[in-house]
Protein backbone atom coordinates (compact mmCIF):
# COMPACT_ATOMS: atom_id res chain seq x y z
CA UNK A 1 0.00 0.00 0.00
CA UNK A 2 1.24 3.67 -0.90
CA UNK A 3 2.37 5.80 1.91
CA UNK A 4 -0.24 8.42 0.75
CA UNK A 5 -3.04 5.89 0.78
CA UNK A 6 -2.16 4.97 4.26
CA UNK A 7 -2.14 8.70 5.27
CA UNK A 8 -5.51 9.29 3.59
CA UNK A 9 -6.80 6.11 5.43
CA UNK A 10 -6.07 7.86 8.45
CA UNK A 11 -7.18 10.73 7.86
CA UNK A 12 -10.59 9.69 6.51
CA UNK A 13 -11.18 7.60 10.18
CA UNK A 14 -10.11 10.67 12.01
CA UNK A 15 -13.63 12.67 9.68
CA UNK A 16 -14.99 9.76 10.43
CA UNK A 17 -15.13 10.30 14.44
CA UNK A 18 -15.33 14.02 13.67
CA UNK A 19 -18.65 13.30 11.90
CA UNK A 20 -20.01 11.26 14.86
CA UNK A 21 -19.01 13.71 17.06
CA UNK A 22 -20.84 16.61 15.13
CA UNK A 23 -23.95 14.57 14.49
CA UNK A 24 -23.98 13.42 18.32
CA UNK A 25 -23.20 17.27 19.45
CA UNK A 26 -25.69 18.51 16.88
CA UNK A 27 -22.55 20.95 15.18
CA UNK A 28 -24.01 22.41 12.09
CA UNK A 29 -21.40 24.05 10.92
CA UNK A 30 -18.82 20.77 11.22
CA UNK A 31 -21.92 18.89 9.24
CA UNK A 32 -21.78 21.02 6.52
CA UNK A 33 -18.29 21.04 6.36
CA UNK A 34 -18.22 17.27 6.53
CA UNK A 35 -21.39 16.31 4.24
CA UNK A 36 -21.51 16.43 1.00
CA UNK A 37 -24.59 18.91 -0.99
CA UNK A 38 -25.34 15.41 -2.44
CA UNK A 39 -25.25 13.21 0.85
CA UNK A 40 -28.14 10.79 1.26
CA UNK A 41 -28.46 8.44 3.73
CA UNK A 42 -29.60 4.40 3.17
CA UNK A 43 -30.58 1.23 4.67
CA UNK A 44 -28.74 -1.86 3.27
CA UNK A 45 -32.33 -3.45 2.01
CA UNK A 46 -32.94 -0.12 -0.30
CA UNK A 47 -35.60 0.78 1.91
CA UNK A 48 -34.70 4.23 3.17
CA UNK A 49 -32.95 6.91 1.01
CA UNK A 50 -32.98 10.35 3.18
CA UNK A 51 -31.49 13.13 1.27
CA UNK A 52 -28.99 15.26 3.03
CA UNK A 53 -31.61 17.78 3.80
CA UNK A 54 -34.19 15.92 5.20
CA UNK A 55 -32.12 14.26 7.12
CA UNK A 56 -30.58 17.15 8.89
CA UNK A 57 -34.20 17.93 9.50
CA UNK A 58 -34.69 15.01 11.61
CA UNK A 59 -31.33 15.72 13.51
CA UNK A 60 -32.15 18.78 14.34
CA UNK A 61 -36.10 18.77 14.88
CA UNK A 62 -36.83 15.27 15.58
CA UNK A 63 -34.20 12.73 16.65
CA UNK A 64 -32.37 12.75 20.53
CA UNK A 65 -29.32 10.62 20.43
CA UNK A 66 -29.33 9.45 23.96
CA UNK A 67 -26.64 6.62 23.39
CA UNK A 68 -24.50 5.78 20.44
CA UNK A 69 -20.75 4.28 20.43
CA UNK A 70 -18.94 3.48 16.61
CA UNK A 71 -16.18 0.91 17.18
CA UNK A 72 -14.08 -1.10 14.54
CA UNK A 73 -14.02 1.88 12.23
CA UNK A 74 -11.71 0.73 9.00
CA UNK A 75 -10.73 3.46 5.70
CA UNK A 76 -9.78 1.74 2.46
CA UNK A 77 -9.14 4.59 -0.35
CA UNK A 78 -9.40 4.09 -4.06
CA UNK A 79 -8.37 7.26 -5.61
CA UNK A 80 -10.54 10.20 -5.04
CA UNK A 81 -12.79 8.17 -3.00
CA UNK A 82 -12.54 6.42 0.33
CA UNK A 83 -15.17 3.73 2.09
CA UNK A 84 -15.46 3.50 5.39
CA UNK A 85 -16.87 1.01 7.69
CA UNK A 86 -17.74 0.32 10.93
CA UNK A 87 -19.85 -1.07 13.54
CA UNK A 88 -22.13 0.25 16.79
CA UNK A 89 -22.79 -1.81 19.59
CA UNK A 90 -25.01 0.36 20.64
CA UNK A 91 -27.79 3.45 19.37
CA UNK A 92 -30.65 4.49 21.57
CA UNK A 93 -32.45 7.82 20.27
CA UNK A 94 -35.77 9.38 20.88
CA UNK A 95 -37.97 10.65 17.93
CA UNK A 96 -40.15 13.70 19.06
CA UNK A 97 -39.86 12.46 22.19
CA UNK A 98 -40.59 8.69 21.88
CA UNK A 99 -38.37 5.55 22.43
CA UNK A 100 -36.97 4.45 18.91
CA UNK A 101 -35.38 1.50 21.19
CA UNK A 102 -32.47 -0.23 20.84
CA UNK A 103 -29.99 -0.91 17.78
CA UNK A 104 -26.81 -2.32 16.95
CA UNK A 105 -25.18 -2.99 13.19
CA UNK A 106 -23.05 -1.85 10.68
CA UNK A 107 -22.08 1.98 8.41
CA UNK A 108 -20.62 1.87 5.10
CA UNK A 109 -19.61 5.22 4.32
CA UNK A 110 -18.52 6.69 0.98
CA UNK A 111 -16.36 9.61 1.10
CA UNK A 112 -15.17 11.90 -1.79
CA UNK A 113 -11.96 13.37 -2.45
CA UNK A 114 -12.82 16.88 -4.15
CA UNK A 115 -9.57 19.53 -4.88
CA UNK A 116 -8.18 18.10 -1.95
CA UNK A 117 -11.27 17.86 0.79
CA UNK A 118 -12.82 15.28 1.52
CA UNK A 119 -16.77 15.23 2.18
CA UNK A 120 -18.74 12.01 2.94
CA UNK A 121 -21.37 11.16 -0.04
CA UNK A 122 -23.28 8.42 1.37
CA UNK A 123 -23.93 5.87 4.66
CA UNK A 124 -25.51 2.64 4.30
CA UNK A 125 -26.58 1.45 7.37
CA UNK A 126 -27.47 -2.19 8.34
CA UNK A 127 -29.47 -2.05 11.87
CA UNK A 128 -30.68 -4.74 13.94
CA UNK A 129 -32.56 -4.54 16.70
CA UNK A 130 -31.19 -4.98 20.07
CA UNK A 131 -27.87 -3.69 21.69
CA UNK A 132 -25.05 -6.15 20.26
CA UNK A 133 -24.62 -9.31 22.56
CA UNK A 134 -21.55 -10.83 23.74
CA UNK A 135 -22.55 -14.46 22.74
CA UNK A 136 -20.27 -13.54 19.48
CA UNK A 137 -23.47 -14.45 17.07
CA UNK A 138 -23.26 -10.87 15.63
CA UNK A 139 -19.86 -11.65 14.76
CA UNK A 140 -18.36 -12.51 11.35
CA UNK A 141 -15.01 -14.63 11.47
Amino acid sequence: MARDAMGDEAQLVELSKRWSTAINGRDRAALDDLMAPDFVLHKWDNTRDIARATWLDFLFKHINVTEFEQTAIVARVYGEVGVVTSKFPILRATFDDKPMGELHGYFMDVWRRVDGRWQVVSRTSADIAGRESDSGLDRVA
